[in-house]
């Protein structure tokens, strides 16, 4: 039977987390973790797992989704968020638990992991980011916002919620370059509500991304030579430009036993029906198709 929840988590330093369980209590805890930094859990999360054998908990992160306050910069930090999902563990009374994630969610899945690995069975990850410069520049490569010029540090300056309509154009140019990168289908630009919301994300996003999520890959490759023995089960996009397979490939090499699944004609979007089908495999832990 799947029974679904919500409320919210009191973290310390005024914040709180929005978090949804979903699927059978009594069946395989599975934490799920999304990107950004800063996006929140998608209401579609639910549909790459099995709600009738598994028991999915889904926070957003400090600052993100619907945790509050929203887009909070202070006392967010990757350190913080490892700690905020321990103490969340430790609420739901789950002894061990399957940690899954894509892109920033990936990223996190490792640091906690490394952290906490005995409270981890296994991680199944997607679309895995590397958290470090040169990575954050080969994204922004190419993004200009007016005669100011571009890359992330431009954009940064003008996402301050309280310069309105600055705020709202450099959210857009980030929106537009990230949709085009992702080689998304054509959407309707964000308006309104819609569009503060995503000054907010933007800038908490751009709040870890000049720290390089306050990890830098020597931190980052650091954590995974730590999880030997932990099965860590690796998908990702031949054509993903938004994290390039370079990564995966040194990811993959710096986690020992690890198994890195190919998905060919996909990039980064996680319902692609060749990425949906290759995680479906990788959950099932079966071996992937020869």
């Amino acid at each position: 039977m799947s029974v679904d929840a919500c409320f919210l988590f009191p973290v310390g330093d005024g914040h709180r987390l929005w978090v949804e369980t979903r699927g059978n209590p009594a069946g395989e805890p599975v934490l799920v973790l999304h990107g950004g930094p800063g996006s929140g859990c998608s209401p579609r999360f639910s549909e790459l797992y099995d709600r009738v054998r598994q028991f999915l908990v889904l926070p957003d992160q400090r600052g993100a989704g619907r945790s509050e306050p929203a887009g909070e910069r202070g006392a967010n930090t990757t350190a913080y968020l490892i700690a905020d999902l321990e103490a969340l563990r430790l609420h739901l009374g789950v002894a061990r638990w399957r940690v899954t994630g894509g892109s920033w969610g990936a990223t996190l899945a490792i640091a906690y992991a490394a952290a906490h690995r005995d409270a981890v069975t296994d991680l199944v990850l997607r679309s895995v980011f590397v958290p470090g410069r040169r990575q954050i520049e080969r994204f922004f490569q190419g993004l200009r916002l007016g005669p100011e010029g571009g890359g992330l540090d431009v954009l940064a300056t003008h996402l301050d919620p309280a310069d309105g309509e600055s705020a709202r154009q450099a959210a857009l140019a980030w929106w537009r370059h990230e949709m085009g990168m992702a080689g998304a289908t054509a959407a309707a630009a964000p308006e309104g509500e819609a569009l503060d919301r995503l000054v907010l994300k933007y800038r908490l996003q751009a709040h870890y991304l000049q720290s390089e999520c306050f990890l830098g890959e020597a931190a980052f490759f650091a954590a995974c030579t730590h999880l030997a023995g932990v099965p860590v089960a690796l998908i990702h996009g031949r054509e993903d430009r938004v994290c390039p397979p370079d990564g995966a490939e040194a990811v993959h090499a710096a986690l020992p036993g690890s198994r890195l699944m190919w998905v060919q004609g996909c990039g980064h979007d996680p319902f692609h029906p060749a990425m949906l089908a290759a995680w479906r495999v990788a959950l099932s832990g079966l071996p992937p198709p020869a």
